[in-house]
């Protein structure tokens, strides 16, 4: 199947937008990147949120990180991380969404979602309540153009208690 080329930066209905001129900010265009690797002018890249928690409100950070790049925030008992890219891909491939809380953690009750979306109409998504580490491996199917979200966040019964999630994609 060929492909003609989407991006640098889009999303599903408009997929050729231009890396926005800042990053750190709230966006509705995200990387659209070659199945898991770098295009020749650009390296894989996804569009990161996270947010502190519960208690502090208004302190979400937008950046972009690497695939195999960690991602932590710190909070006060609902720390979040998540991850949002375009992709286009000839063939299936697969992508680890890695998690691991750390710090206050023993009444932790965590959640854990992935979803995606493709031009042509294919769709999935996951939810889970999971331990305080481990991988889950996404299977994203062959399109013209798909969106990834994804999403970690601990829960602390007791909002006095920090603890700081921590998330990457990566190739398995």
């Amino acid at each position: 199947m060929a492909i003609l080329r989407a991006g640098p930066w889009g999303n599903l209905v408009s997929p050729h937008e231009d890396v926005p001129n800042d990053t750190t900010v709230d966006s509705s265009y995200y990387p659209v990147n070659c199945a898991l690797d770098d295009w020749p002018n650009q390296t894989w890249a996804c569009f990161t949120i996270t947010d502190s928690g519960f208690q502090s409100f208004n302190d979400e950070i937008y950046a972009t990180a690497g695939l195999g790049e960690s991602v932590s925030k710190t909070g006060d008992g609902m720390p979040i991380v998540q991850f949002f890219f375009c992709y286009q891909a000839t063939n299936e491939f697969s992508i680890n969404f890695n998690w691991e809380f750390t710090g206050d953690i023993d009444n932790n009750y965590p959640n854990l979602s992935w979803s995606y979306s493709t031009i042509d109409g294919q769709s999935d998504s996951y939810f889970d309540t999971p331990g305080n580490s481990g991988t889950e491996t996404i299977v994203l199917p062959a399109t013209t153009l798909g969106i990834v979200h994804t999403y970690v966040q601990g829960y602390l019964l007791n909002f006095s208690q920090e603890m700081t999630t921590t998330a990457s994609l990566s190739a398995p």
